[in-house]
Order: C-alpha cells, then sequence, then structure tokens
C-alpha cells in the first residue's frame, strides 16, 4: 500500500461525495507511454486523480445510494437512506492545480420505498420531525499542485476543520485497484454549535483501466461510509450515539447513465437541473430549493 497524500493536512472543504483532497498530476508522466506503477509516488498521485476525478478538462458524473442507520444502545437502527448525485467540471491549469465546479443534488428517501420524505417518524424519540436540507447549489474549488483545496469563505456558512488520513492504493480482487480516503471533520455551526463528521470512503475500477497511461478518468465503484452527530433537525437532544451512512454508488461517464429513480426526482423536484444540468452547473440558471 502507498500513501498519496500527506496526513494531518487542515482545509476548510466538504463538496461532492465527501470531504477529499486532491494531488495535481504532472503533464509529463501523464503522457507517458509505461503503464502507471503504484509504487512511485507520482503514478500513485495518477492513479489517484484518475479515480477521484480525471486528468484533463471535463465533465464527471457521480451517484451514491444507501441507509443512513441511528447506532445507538448497542444497535442499528435505520432512518431514512441517501439518494444522490453529482455533476461536476474539471478544469487544468497552467500550474498543475485544477479548478472544480461541483453541482450535488441529493434526496432524503424512504429506507424502503425509496420515495422523497418531507417528514420523518424517528422511532427513537418518537417525534416526527421535519427533514431537513438545502437546495442545490454548485460549489466552486481549486486545489493546487501541492495538495492545497481552496475555497471561496460563504458568509452565514459552516467552517468545517478538516483532517485526512494517508490515503492509500491496494489491489481489490484480481482485477481491479482501489484508494481509500479516510478524514475527520469538525464542523463549526454559524450559531456555534459544533458536530464531526468521520468519512471513509473506497473507490475502485478495473486494474488495466486505471494503469493504462492513455486513459484519463475511468468508470469507478464507491462504497462510502460515514459517522457523524445527530444532525439537529432529528431532534435527539443529547442522547448518546451518532448517524452512519452505508453507501455504495460510482462515477459514469454520461448524465443519463445516473440512476432512473434520481432522474425520476430531479425531473419532479428540479426540471430545470434535469432540461440542463450544465447551466445550471455555471449558475447560468439558479435554484431555490422546493417547497413542500
Amino acid at each position: 500500500m502507498l500513501d498519496v497524500a500527506r496526513p494531518g493536512r487542515r482545509d476548510a472543504l466538504k463538496w461532492g461525495m465527501g470531504i477529499v483532497a486532491a494531488t495535481a498530476v504532472s503533464p509529463s508522466l501523464a503522457a507517458t507511454q509505461r503503464p502507471l506503477d503504484i509504487t512511485n509516488p507520482a503514478d500513485a498521485r495518477i492513479i489517484y486523480r484518475k479515480l477521484r476525478y480525471r486528468t484533463d478538462d471535463g465533465l464527471l458524473f457521480s451517484w451514491i445510494k444507501g441507509p443512513y442507520m441511528a447506532s445507538t444502545g448497542g444497535d442499528l437502527i435505520p432512518l431514512y437512506a441517501l439518494n444522490l448525485g453529482s455533476i461536476r467540471r474539471v478544469t487544468q491549469n497552467s500550474d498543475g492545480s485544477f479548478h472544480l465546479i461541483d453541482l450535488e443534488i441529493s434526496f432524503r428517501v424512504d429506507v424502503q420505498t425509496g420515495e422523497r420524505l418531507k417528514s420523518l417518524y424517528n422511532p427513537i424519540t418518537g417525534e416526527t420531525v421535519t427533514v431537513g436540507g438545502r437546495g442545490p447549489v454548485p460549489t466552486h474549488v481549486t486545489v493546487s499542485a501541492d495538495n492545497e483545496a481552496m475555497i471561496p469563505a460563504a458568509p452565514g456558512q459552516p467552517k468545517y476543520e478538516h483532517e485526512r488520513a494517508p490515503v492509500t492504493i491496494f489491489p481489490l480482487g484480481q482485477t481491479e485497484l482501489a484508494i481509500r480516503d479516510r478524514s475527520h471533520t469538525r464542523v463549526t455551526a454559524p450559531d456555534g454549535s459544533v458536530s464531526h463528521l468521520n468519512e471513509v470512503s473506497t473507490i475502485s475500477a478495473p486494474r488495466d483501466i486505471v494503469l493504462d497511461p492513455r486513459t484519463t478518468h475511468v468508470n469507478s465503484r464507491v462504497q462510502s461510509n460515514d459517522v457523524r452527530s445527530w444532525p439537529a433537525w432529528l431532534k435527539m437532544g443529547d442522547r448518546p450515539g451518532s448517524l452512519a451512512l452505508f453507501a455504495n454508488g460510482g462515477t459514469v461517464s454520461r448524465f443519463e447513465d445516473l440512476p432512473d429513480d434520481w432522474h425520476a426526482m430531479l425531473k419532479q423536484y428540479y426540471p430545470q437541473i434535469a432540461a440542463d444540468p450544465i447551466a445550471v452547473l455555471d449558475g447560468k440558471i439558479k435554484i431555490d430549493a422546493p417547497t413542500w
């Protein structure tokens, strides 16, 4: 296994499918014709970026689905599920950095039916609560050649203090190659309240495609797990425990290849995005959160 990111890095960044940092790619290495070598640190940085993003300019489409469960009293209790799609554009810069625009559209849904939730019965408290969330807003991020991720400060938005563990590359079975990202984030809300998020993502794809120097991005599989403090809208109060996500997903080449049920909800709740997602990605169309 090989560390492809410096441990202990701190930034204030959260976007896309989780809290991540990225590594710049050397143009000379990107053009090489030899297979990439996971033991070579420069090649490992290309592999990481190829699996997470892409090594050239272009669009990315990703998704994850899975239940959020309450971890309390020695048990896991399903509360709701996540159905998330993301539309992103990567633009390379001449200095080895890149610019990322990320438009994430997530729906909190019923674990069994997959229907979008307006309210939720909390079996732990016995209370019915209004499901929280916000409308989709494109996020602009610049990631420098030395792993520094920079996002403009947003007045009235939470502050993120993010620390990543070393990223590793490892074989997954006999035919796939994977990276594993692990991070911890302290989130300070505008009202001063503090919560915590621990996230582990495993991203994999066919080894031969990943190591092929001619490929700039891959269709990948994603396993996403996080453990976080109770969100305020669940009204858990000071009960001990946490909320845990168990999700799977992937990256696909085309917008239409995102899951059908996600597309159906997108057309119902955000028809402007469904009609022209790239215009929204570029901020040409502003989207408000739906009213129930």
